[in-house]
């Protein structure tokens, strides 16, 4: 009798525990997809000089973090190519831009969605400038290495499973012997590999 109580209390309880874990396991937000996205922008960058900002971007999602909304790693090298003339002064400014990011992403419906990128980076800046006075005509020129950091939002359309355009606004701080913050707006297309 006693090998039958026992062997009853064993199956209860191994009918048991499934239920229990069941009821208590946490509900976990599904995995984000891990596909390399890669892309580009283009726009106009506006600061102490104007001009043509191109960009490339690697996207890699890391996790969710909630149901909603993703986080992601991008990898951003950016070129941009200002420019500004005042009372016989030219200016240039030729800067290379290499930013890692973290994105945040949130999808609107099913083809829209919206997203924040905060990034610290470097930069290199060559700077030129060429000035006349009274016929005779002077050229400087320096290049500048220091910190910045990237602010972006913007928006993305899903064309289709594997492409999608972007419009995005951002904001670039520059710390250093060249010192500016600059406001961007930029257009961009990003496909998955």
């Amino acid at each position: 009798m006693h090998v039958r109580s026992l062997l009853a209390v064993v199956i209860a309880a191994l009918l048991a525990v499934p239920a229990a874990v069941h009821a208590k396991a946490p509900v976990r937000p599904a995995p984000a997809s891990k596909q390399l996205s890669v892309g580009g922008f283009v726009g106009y960058e506006m600061g102490d000089l104007d001009g043509l900002v191109l960009r490339a971007d690697g996207e890699m999602p890391f996790q969710k973090l909630t149901p909603q909304i993703a986080l992601s790693f991008v990898g951003s090298v950016g070129f941009s190519h200002l420019t500004t003339s005042e009372f016989g002064a030219d200016f240039t400014a030729n800067i290379l831009k290499v930013v890692p990011a973290a994105r945040f992403t949130l999808p609107v419906n099913p083809q829209l969605s919206v997203f924040g990128d905060a990034g610290l980076g470097l930069y290199y800046a060559s700077l030129s400038s060429e000035i006349t006075f009274l016929g005779v005509t002077q050229k400087v020129s320096d290049s500048s290495v220091g910190l910045m950091l990237r602010l972006t939002a913007g928006g993305f359309y899903q064309v289709n499973p594997r492409t999608k355009v972007s419009a995005a606004l951002q904001l670039d701080p520059m710390f250093g012997d060249y010192d500016d913050a600059t406001f961007s707006l930029l257009a961009g297309l990003m496909y998955q590999l």
